[in-house]
């Protein structure tokens, strides 16, 4: 065993999971944080197989309506994100974050697939892209979310990465229809609910910041300068804004949905850069392209940047919807 701050790791140490938690773990970290950060625990939904999907709500100080998300785990491998987001609830009263309760509840979701982090887990962290990566029904979660506008054309779809997939054994495999899944459906309840300011969706393993796909000039330049904002915070990694412009689409994504139908300013963060040991991606295990060693530095690199593009976007009024028209 080893600790970060009170915090319990549970070690497999032949294994490549070694660092990490645990699905028992994970949600006996959710409520022993949720209790030192005085915040409630919310059960959102279940999974396909039954298990629930859990969020805590550390509450606003002050009367008010404002409410920021930091949402994890859509994806079963992508363990890094889920520390990152329990690292955030662990720090939620230290000073360095502290000041973000006087104007805002903070959400914090670190599973929003827990059928997936358990396949993981079970299977010690091998296996294809496909067995891993989806929920039970083999659904990629983040491209299960209604288009909130029209899809434009495409032709290099790169193996259906950047269109999802209508083939169940494609790992990006859309789902029999849009919100389909009730893990998706969950989230979405919550997002309805809630009307989150902001919010972001934690993924690994680019080193690069995502906005959702928008129309607007306006809505571009602010997503930069929220990103910039994001990486002057980072003490040693800076990520950078993945800026798609005009060959950005439509997917299926988290964040194309909150930033449409919610109006939240939406984010999506992939942990661990790329070239960040890169020899990791010559071997067959997966885990390992997705997570690094020791999670703690990526979480003492990456709260901070959360931090600050809440605090940034906070100061903002919310996002107008600005759907990009489809191709004639």
């Amino acid at each position: 065993m080893r600790h970060l701050g009170c915090v319990v790791y549970s070690q497999v140490m032949s294994s490549s999971l070694a660092g990490y938690r645990s699905p028992a773990d994970r949600e006996r970290a959710l409520d022993q944080l949720a209790v030192a950060a005085r915040a409630e625990v919310h059960v959102l939904g279940t999974s396909v197989e039954g298990r629930a999907i859990r969020a805590a709500r550390v509450p606003c100080r002050r009367h008010t309506e404002r409410s920021v998300l930091v949402c994890a785990g859509i994806h079963g491998p992508e363990y890094i994100g889920t520390e990152v987001a329990l690292g955030f609830l662990e720090r939620a009263r230290s000073p360095a974050l502290d000041d973000l309760l006087d104007r805002a509840d903070v959400w914090v979701l670190p599973s929003l697939n827990p059928d997936g982090y358990e396949r993981t887990w079970a299977r010690g962290g091998k296996g294809s892209l496909h067995e891993l990566r989806s929920n039970a029904h083999h659904v990629d979660l983040n491209r299960n979310y209604p288009f909130p506008g029209p899809r434009k054309p495409v032709w290099l779809t790169f193996g259906g990465w950047r269109t999802g997939s209508d083939d169940p054994t494609n790992p990006f495999y859309r789902g029999v229809s849009p919100a389909s899944e009730p893990e998706t459906a969950a989230l979405m309840k919550l997002a309805a609910e809630v009307h989150f300011d902001a919010s972001v969706s934690l993924h690994s393993t680019m080193g690069v910041l995502i906005p959702p796909c928008v129309a607007s000039a306006s809505s571009t330049s602010t997503y930069r300068a929220l990103c910039a904002a994001f990486a002057r915070a980072q003490p040693h990694t800076r990520y950078r804004q993945n800026v798609l412009g005009a060959v950005d689409m439509f997917t299926g994504e988290q964040e194309d949905h909150q930033h449409h139908v919610h109006g939240t300013w939406a984010l999506t963060v992939e942990h661990y850069p790329l070239w960040v040991d890169v020899k990791r991606f010559l071997q067959p295990d997966l885990f390992r392209r997705f997570n690094p060693p020791d999670p703690r530095i990526w979480i003492d690199n990456d709260v901070p940047g959360i931090a600050a593009y809440f605090r940034a976007a906070l100061e903002l009024p919310r996002p107008q919807r600005d759907v990009p028209a489809a191709a004639s």
